[in-house]
């Protein structure tokens, strides 16, 4: 929770700091997609570094435990058993938020080139491809759910095309917050883990 918090706070400070630019300092921004493309790879790459470390962690856990849990790896189990709980425990869920991550950041590509960028910012379907990834599963379904009203919302106050540019971000620290603290202990939301 900690560090998927931390990864969208300074998400979100910079994309004030790049779209305003208002600090006093003259920057000169050649290509923030790029910038944001490179946090949404580096985002991913430091999860599954984590993944594997946690693996790791919980192989020499159950190495130096007694029975029963030193049972549970090779010598006396089959290595498959531990890849399978480790799959189910540590990769499952990013990787099930990676592919709808992926699926929007395309979807939202395509149709936005389609459009001629009528619907986002250029830079805005990699914000909400972070937010899925960094949001997880099943969160991310409540994360597209708030985009899409405060979308709607928006463009019914304004009347014209309204741009979530800001809402990306402070949405996916919402939704975070709120599955940590109250969702997560709902029968309803338990049933929608893997």
């Amino acid at each position: 929770m900690w560090l998927q918090l931390g990864i969208l706070l300074i998400s979100l400070g910079a994309s004030l700091f790049l779209k305003r630019r208002s600090f006093g300092i003259n920057l000169r921004i050649t290509n923030k997609v790029r910038i944001y493309e490179y946090l949404f790879f580096t985002t991913i790459i430091l999860f599954f570094i984590l993944s594997f470390w946690q693996m790791r962690q919980q192989f020499l856990l159950w190495q130096s435990s007694n029975p029963p849990a030193s049972f549970l790896i090779p010598p006396y189990q089959d290595i498959s058993y531990f890849l399978n709980y480790s799959f189910y425990i540590f990769f499952a869920k990013p990787i099930i938020a990676l592919l709808a991550a992926l699926i929007f950041l395309g979807l939202a590509k395509f149709f936005n080139k389609k459009f001629q960028e009528r619907f986002f910012e250029p830079e805005e379907p990699y914000f909400g491809a972070l937010g899925i990834f960094l949001v997880g599963y099943p969160g991310f379904w409540l994360y597209l759910i708030l985009i899409l009203i405060s979308g709607l919302i928006g463009a019914l106050l304004t009347r014209r095309r309204f741009s979530a540019y800001y809402l990306w971000f402070l949405t996916a620290i919402f939704v975070i917050i709120i599955v940590n603290l109250w969702l997560k202990d709902l029968p309803i939301w338990q049933t929608l883990k893997i």
